[in-house]
């Protein structure tokens, strides 16, 4: 896991993201590894992340916790999003490391303030448990308003069902209606629902 410091004449980290993801080229994980493993070396933060990922599910490469730990982490350090999120999830499941909810949300709320979605969305549902953090109604509220004008469709809905029931909100049939809306066009299963039972029983005006 040594670090390396002298660039070679290719980018490492461009071609292994090419095969990591298949672009322009077949698919090749094996391949792919050793590139980014040399582009991490040489501190390309992605290519850190996606080390750890590879090590993480044995993906052209032996697969070890510790390793993706490595990685991962290394790659959190220059807050990068996806290692943030691939961190909080080690922490949450008890995957390598013991199960430790606090820590879990730390990682998650670094994500969250880097402007991740679907960490703002978690966020805000650990706000509104109580998990790993103290229950607050109102930050829970705050997040998941942020996740859903940052475009993520489940925070959509759920800021949509909070709005429905008065949850955290003053009760609003139109924001609601707005919010399943644009979660349905999305393709979010439950906010179609949602809409179609609006439309059948004329929700969507609140009542005078």
């Amino acid at each position: 896991m040594n670090m390396r410091t002298k660039t070679p004449k290719y980018n490492p980290s461009e071609i292994g993201q090419n095969l990591f993801y298949g672009i322009s080229v077949r698919k090749n994980y094996r391949k792919a590894f050793p590139y980014l493993l040399d582009a991490a070396g040489l501190g390309f933060v992605h290519a850190q992340n996606l080390v750890g990922y590879c090590y993480d599910l044995g993906l052209g490469v032996e697969q070890s916790k510790s390793a993706a730990l490595f990685w991962y982490r290394h790659a959190a350090k220059f807050n990068h999003r996806e290692a943030l999120w691939n961190l909080a999830l080690k922490y949450k499941k008890g995957d390598g490391v013991a199960v430790n909810q606090k820590k879990a949300f730390s990682f998650l709320k670094k994500a969250a303030e880097l402007g991740d979605a679907p960490a703002q969305c978690s966020v805000a549902l650990r706000y509104l448990e109580g998990l790993g953090t103290k229950q607050d109604l109102l930050q829970s509220i705050e997040w998941m308003r942020k996740a859903a004008r940052n475009g993520y469709a489940s925070a959509q809905y759920n800021l949509a069902t909070s709005y429905l029931d008065g949850e955290g909100v003053k009760a609003n049939r139109r924001h609601a209606r707005v919010w399943f809306e644009k979660a349905a066009k999305q393709g979010h299963k439950k906010a179609i629902a949602a809409i179609r039972h609006a439309s059948e029983h004329a929700i969507g005006a609140d009542s005078p």
